[in-house]
């Protein structure tokens, strides 16, 4: 075998993405493949490479580089642990760990282990997206005033992904990370956070306002009450000379859009569509391959550590800004990592 020899925990939907980007990953080859359901273990791996229902015995068993986590939120500290102590480098699913505790001991075994930790946000991969952040980092919209991205769906999702205690929160922490992370690259550091919901930690409805280091300010929006069939994650910049639209990016994959521009830019007075072609599923499998041709390079991984949880630390704001009815600094936060509900303590 050639390039990094990578295993896979999980292989549900993100972990069946995650698969064939390894697969075709020119940095990295397939060799192990786990899942607690062993027959999707033995048809995931198709005969080529070991299928395991036990990471511990995946471990064990198989001489690996790297593990990719695709594991429910809750599973990931562990799990990353694991991966860790047998040498190998980590890239995790969105979101990085539930809390700030997790994230800071899946950060301080790596450091101590010497081998690096990514984390995929798999949306800052996503083309629409990189040239909306291009536009703003030249100045081409002039300076940033005002972000909006938005998380519209037509029904809650289901299975594992319906209990706040494996999600770490709601709506939120499971598909709204994207837009938190999103927002980061767009709009710089996060400084504060205020922020209402139906059910704090197990939100189905939410409303974050964040104070950007620079000036801007973004909004983001998301809920389960849509009609049914809506998928909506558009995201909206505007700055002194220009404005910008993302049309979506999973709301192509899910059909709710499908001819319109996936990314239209107004300047001069004038909207004109740029020519930015790409898909949901792409971004995920670019964001795998550029994380694991970063392990194989040895140099830092595009979201690592560091970067992965300043967005857990933003969620944890929008919780207790929305659990207090009050604006929350990000200072705060990191100050009291792990006091807050669902904390252990740094």
């Amino acid at each position: 075998m050639s390039g990094l020899r990578t295993g896979i925990v999980g292989l549900g939907e993100i972990g069946q993405h995650h698969l064939g980007a390894i697969r075709t990953s020119a940095d990295a080859t397939l060799a192990a493949v786990c899942d607690l359901d062993p027959e999707l273990a033995r048809s995931s791996a198709g005969g080529e490479v070991p299928a395991f229902s036990d990471l511990d015995e995946m471990l064990a068993a198989t001489d690996l580089d790297a593990v990719a986590v695709c594991l429910p939120h809750s599973l990931h500290v562990d799990a990353a642990l694991a991966a860790i102590g047998s040498g190998c480098h980590v890239l995790l699913e969105k979101p990085f760990a539930i809390d700030l505790a997790g994230c800071d001991r899946i950060a301080a075994a790596a450091a101590a282990a010497g081998v690096e930790v990514a984390v995929s946000h798999n949306q800052l991969a996503y083309l629409p997206h990189r040239r909306l952040g291009e536009l703003i980092a030249a100045g081409g919209l002039g300076d940033l005033r005002a972000l909006y991205a938005r998380l519209w769906i037509g029904d809650r999702y289901r299975g594992w992904r319906e209990d706040p205690a494996i999600v770490g929160g709601g709506l939120l922490m499971d598909a709204g990370v994207h837009r938190v992370y999103l927002m980061q690259a767009l709009g710089g550091e996060v400084v504060a956070v205020t922020a209402t919901m139906d059910s704090p930690r197990a939100e189905e409805r939410f409303e974050i306002v964040l104070e950007h280091a620079g000036g801007p300010v973004a909004l983001v929006q998301g809920s389960y009450f849509g009609p049914a069939g809506t998928f909506d994650d558009r995201v909206d910049a505007v700055g002194t000379d220009g404005a910008a639209v993302v049309a979506g990016c999973e709301a192509y994959f899910e059909g709710d859009l499908r001819d319109e521009p996936r990314l239209r830019v107004r300047l001069g007075g004038e909207w004109r569509a740029e020519d930015v072609g790409d898909a949901w599923d792409a971004s995920v499998a670019r964001s795998v391959h550029e994380a694991l041709a970063a392990f194989a390079a040895g140099r830092p991984a595009p979201v690592g550590a560091t970067a992965a949880r300043a967005t857990v630390a933003i969620i944890e704001a929008a919780y207790r800004s929305a659990e207090r009815g009050e604006r929350v600094e990000l200072d705060e936060v990191d100050a009291t990592a792990g006091a807050g509900a669902g904390g252990e303590g740094r």
